[in-house]
């Protein structure tokens, strides 16, 4: 059996490549002699001609790499690599995919399309097996760690190793995508890891985990106090949504289904209140105090707000059973409080009262991304993409706009003494974040740019065009150009310097024709309709930039901006 080779040939052969003097190019099935950092190649094969792999059927000749990375003694992080077979085929550029939820398998779907586009392209299982199952964060904190925090890193590593060794050549451009817990691995490579992406797409980021945590458990508990009993049905989540659409649809200026601006929104459900007994068209008032709770957000029984919550026209969104469905209680049951007899009921047992500042506490170190401090990431020349739908009410989509005006801040505050910023911070003024929102757009715009997308839900679904890529649905026959994919404008903005100022987001039918088009304007900029034209066609709406009144700061956006920057320093550890 041939050694495998070793740190130090690969150290040798990255710097023949370094210095123009390329070692050889390895054979697929050579690979299995790279060592990449904690790593082992398990198998590399040559896919030589149309195949399924997982449920997916792929049709480009790759070489297919597995490995097995342990970084402790109880980690199994499982990845693949794929490299596309011919040199002419490989566009130079790297991506590694992100995974939502608890993840628990390989993203396949993804790896697909990048080998077909031209990538080296990776993911991995995140170190455990069983999707949503939250079985795997009992008594095993060190796989806690792999999904948290560092799994993307030796993924990553062992991929760029894998493509040189196999090239002779280094990867020139390295990407990361993902959305909801995808989108918080990217925002924790930004903070974290930031040497190792030279572009970052962050879709509908849980980066403020213990809030979105916590959120999750605490909106299923309101509207479903028993489970598998939800208080409002899906038919009055729609009496919700028109009721909303009906107030504020045409606060924009256009009748189009949408709300663009919920923020300028002031439905009242009490108008729905029901007078005469319980009818299609009417809230009782149970069903009126579970709608006020989802809008007003996470709060103590005494009223002090904890995180934000949902935004009007989001009621067609909510999933009363999404909180059991993806088992966030019990994650907290099992890393937090270690519970298993009796068996941990977080509708019983969870108190948001005095638990939330322990969870909180516990749970940031190896899962929270919520630092506005991306120096290193900005002076290497990253860019960030991030986008959410405001029609989002898993992961409250207010968290995206608090960031951006964070980083604004940040970058605002940064060169005083620790005393004065924590002052600053604290004496934050919604008139003044409001002021720098427009005036000092500029100063992070360089390195992030932040897209609101009307009427969209998570990741997915919702009124409003949804398809951008980047972890977004994405149909089959979907353009991906840097006008209209996510991944393919930060890729643009990477290699070419053009930063991306509107992307188009595209809505389909059940038949995969286009029905409506919009650009959607790099924030704060919104979309405004020219008064003339197709109100479906992209040509028809300018990006403008709104009046201070369209960007209201409210109580609920000043804590979420002071969350982040009172988290300047949560960037550690790395492994």
């Amino acid at each position: 059996m041939e050694p495998r080779l070793s740190a130090l040939a690969l150290v040798l052969a990255l710097t023949a490549c370094a210095t123009d003097k390329p070692s050889q190019p390895m054979a697929c099935e050579d690979l299995t002699r790279v060592m990449p950092e904690a790593s082992l190649i398990a198998s590399a094969t040559t896919v030589a001609s149309a195949t399924k792999i997982g449920d997916v059927d792929v049709d480009a000749k790759f070489c297919r790499v597995q490995g097995v990375a342990r970084p402790s003694s109880d980690s199994e992080i499982k990845f693949e690599v794929w490299i596309p077979t011919a040199a002419k085929d490989w566009s130079g550029r790297f991506k590694l995919n992100g995974t939502g939820g608890y993840a628990g398998a390989i993203p396949y779907p993804r790896l697909v399309q990048d080998i077909g586009d031209g990538f080296v392209t990776a993911a991995s299982n995140m170190g455990h097996d069983g999707g949503e199952a939250p079985s795997w964060t009992l008594n095993h904190p060190e796989k806690v760690k792999d999904w948290g925090l560092r799994a993307h890193y030796f993924v990553a590593t062992a991929a760029k190793t894998l493509a040189n060794a196999y090239y002779s050549k280094p990867v020139r451009h390295s990407y990361f995508e993902g959305c909801s817990n995808g989108g918080r691995q990217a925002m924790m490579m930004a903070q974290r890891y930031p040497e190792l992406f030279d572009g970052i797409a962050a879709g509908a980021p849980s980066q403020f985990y213990p809030e979105i945590l916590t959120w999750l458990a605490y909106s299923g508990k309101i509207q479903t106090p028993v489970q598998g009993q939800p208080v409002l049905s899906a038919a009055k989540r729609q009496l919700l949504s028109r009721a909303s659409h009906s107030a504020c649809d045409a606060l924009d200026g256009l009748a189009d289904g949408q709300i663009t601006n919920p923020r300028v929104c002031t439905f009242n459900p009490a108008a729905l209140l029901c007078t005469a007994g319980d009818t299609p068209n009417c809230l009782t008032t149970s069903e009126l105090t579970v709608a006020q709770a989802m809008y007003a957000g996470m709060r103590t029984s005494g009223g002090v707000q904890r995180y934000a919550g949902v935004m009007p026209g989001s009621e067609a969104e909510w999933d009363p059973a999404f909180g059991d469905n993806g088992r966030y209680g019990p994650f907290i049951g099992h890393y937090v409080y270690s519970k298993t007899s009796p068996p941990y009921d977080w509708r019983r047992d969870l108190n948001w009262d005095d638990q939330f500042d322990h969870i909180k506490a516990f749970v940031t170190p190896v899962t929270a991304a919520p630092s506005p401090d991306l120096t290193a990431f900005k002076a290497r020349g990253g860019k960030l993409v991030q986008f959410h739908g405001w029609a989002d009410p898993i992961v409250p989509p207010q968290g995206s706009p608090a960031y951006y005006n964070a980083l604004i801040q940040f970058e605002k505050l940064k060169q005083l003494p620790r005393a004065g910023y924590d002052a600053a911070v604290a004496n934050l003024s919604a008139a003044q974040v409001t002021a720098d929102s427009l005036a000092l757009a500029s100063t992070v715009q360089g390195y992030h740019r932040l897209f609101m997308l009307p009427d969209v839900g998570h990741c997915r679904s919702g009124a409003g065009p949804n398809a951008i890529g980047g972890g977004f649905i994405e149909p089959a026959n979907a353009q991906r150009t840097a006008e209209s994919h996510v991944v393919s404008a930060l890729a643009r903005w990477v290699e070419q310097g053009v930063a991306p100022t509107a992307i188009v987001a595209t809505k389909y039918d059940d038949k995969g024709a286009i029905t409506r088009q919009r650009p959607i304007c790099a924030y704060p900029q919104m979309a405004v309709y020219r008064g003339n034209g197709d109100v479906n066609a992209p040509a028809s709406f300018a990006c403008a930039m709104p009046a201070a009144a369209q960007l209201p700061t409210d109580a609920t956006d000043l804590l979420l901006i002071r969350n982040s920057l009172q988290q300047r320093d949560v960037l550690g550890p790395r492994r």
